[in-house]
């Protein structure tokens, strides 16, 4: 019953700010855009078969059709509507609940009811959650009908985006409970939690620049290096035959040449991971929103390479598959294709446990303080 008399209040003070219905409406018409978007025999139809897009590749069928679809939701209506701009309005929603709990004449009613304050803490700050909840499930819900009706693909795994975006939200929304607690303020609480997610999104952003950096010199030296190799190769082989072959001396310049490579990359990248690996330091105990947000494209991600990543990047081959194409060190494109496809097999190589489990701790930490406050605090 107390859980039930939280939840109510919750709800009609959400409810009068109206936002929350807001967010609401606009959810289903983004899922009804989503859903506007199909495949036919000839390639994509767009608003319903109004606009199509001939594809011999993305078309009705098409294992890259499933790719680009669950990618859209995955990578798109993930990223920028839920992570971003539903977020966004969802801390504007209820950033005021808690500083308004605890505001003179609203806390003594309830404190003065046979219920701890720790539990009562607890219990308002998971009543706050169930609405972000509930929004991501009604939006999930609508994809789910869109995608096994587009694709045919009816895929349970689209409702992980429901704990997914709430322990995302739940990263920020901690730092502003405790704002607003403190400080008595909504707007105070939504303006510092807003200065933390970009703090967190500078940490995020400076370690994964730094992180392309550093691989990218390692696949330049192992290119330099197999460049002197192959070069001693051809210098051993051409001097069975002649030992004054004019080769001979270009071949011992390249080498000169690469060393002077290898060395210039060496030093370049021990001054790259003298700043990278601190910076990491500071993410493994940070919340890891973008990595939280990325174990969604991870787990909808087709295992046989037909994802979005690969059509964005230009990279589809035939539905029958061709033999792809073996890592070519000598060019610049493909030293970047290999630095990006690293990077995609270190990050999704982190366990659940460290991108979740590390931030759980973080905003553990933030809650335990601001109950402990809230324990406290003489109102």
């Amino acid at each position: 019953m107390q859980f039930k008399a939280l939840l109510l209040d919750a709800y009609r003070q959400l409810s009068a700010a109206k936002l929350f219905w807001v967010t609401f409406g606009i959810s289903i018409l983004v899922v009804v855009a989503y859903g506007s978007v199909g495949f036919n025999e000839q390639g994509i139809s767009v608003l319903f078969g109004l606009w199509e897009i001939e594809s011999e590749q993305l078309n009705a069928g098409s294992p890259w059709s499933r790719g680009l679809y669950i990618g859209i939701f995955s990578s798109f209506l993930v990223n920028i509507w839920l992570a971003w701009i539903a977020t966004v309005l969802a801390l504007i929603s209820t950033c005021s609940i808690f500083p308004e709990f605890v505001h003179s004449g609203s806390i003594e009613l309830t404190i003065s009811k046979p219920i701890g304050r720790l539990k009562l803490f607890f219990s308002k700050y998971l009543v706050s959650l169930l609405f972000v909840v509930l929004q991501v499930a009604v939006f999930c819900v609508g994809v789910f009908v869109c995608v096994g009706l587009r694709v045919g693909e009816w895929n349970p795994m689209i409702f992980s985006a429901v704990p997914i975006v709430a322990t995302f939200f739940s990263y920020l929304f901690a730092v502003c409970v405790l704002v607003g607690i403190v400080t008595r303020s909504g707007i105070t609480a939504l303006l510092i939690t807003g200065v933390f997610w970009m703090v967190l999104w500078t940490i995020q952003t400076s370690e994964t620049v730094l992180n392309r950096i550093v691989i990218e010199q390692q696949v330049d030296i192992e290119r330099f290096n197999e460049g002197i190799e192959k070069a001693e190769t051809e210098i051993v082989k051409i001097s069975k035959t002649s030992a004054e072959d004019f080769r001979i001396p270009k071949l011992q310049q390249r080498i000169e040449n690469y060393g002077n490579d290898v060395t210039e990359a060496e030093e370049f990248l021990g001054k790259i991971t003298a700043w990278h690996t601190p910076t990491s330091w500071v993410l493994a105990v940070c919340p890891k929103n973008a990595q939280t947000i990325g174990l969604l494209q991870r787990w909808l991600n087709d295992p046989d390479g037909f994802d979005i990543t690969a059509i964005m990047a230009g990279d589809m081959r035939s539905i029958e598959g061709t033999d792809v194409e073996e890592f070519d060190r000598t060019t610049r494109g493909a030293r970047e294709r290999e630095t990006m496809r690293r990077m995609v097999d270190e990050y999704e190589s982190k366990s659940l446990w460290y991108v979740v489990g590390t931030s759980l701790l973080f905003e553990g930490l933030i809650l335990s303080l601001a109950s402990l406050y809230f324990c406290r605090k003489d109102f």
